[in-house]
């Protein structure tokens, strides 16, 4: 119902309209105005660039220096706040033996070997 509406309210037919003889004079129109902006040749100026790559080329050298710089201040400064902390000099641990068993078991869960795979490694012969 609501589909039949709006076809009696918009109908079928299309409302936009060429005018007419446009698309005869349409290509005409087109090649005049490539021909115009063919004709135009925008040259960019090379002084401009000049004075701007001087300022880049006597800038780069200061920016080197000045990025140098706040890398060293930050690595003194993290260095010195991590040498003054309060914290107790690294002992060195022995790391206890680990039972064979479990050392075993574990590379048999990782490489998924079940009993069956272990007795037939064991008994087949190398």
């Amino acid at each position: 119902m609501k589909e039949e509406m709006i076809i009696e309210k918009v109908s079928k037919q299309n409302p936009f309209r060429v005018p007419e003889g446009y698309f005869d004079t349409l290509t005409s129109q087109i090649m005049a105005k490539v021909d115009e902006s063919a004709s135009t040749v925008v040259v960019p100026l090379k002084e401009n660039k000049k004075k701007k790559s001087a300022k880049v080329v006597w800038l780069r050298p200061v920016l080197y220096a000045a990025a140098s710089v706040c890398a060293l201040f930050i690595s003194v400064v993290a260095y010195q706040s991590h040498s003054d902390s309060p914290t107790a000099a690294p002992v060195a641990t022995v790391a206890e033996p680990q039972s064979m068993d479990y050392s075993f078991d574990e590379a048999a869960d990782y490489l998924m070997i079940d009993n069956q795979d272990i007795y037939a490694c064991l008994s087949s012969d190398y």
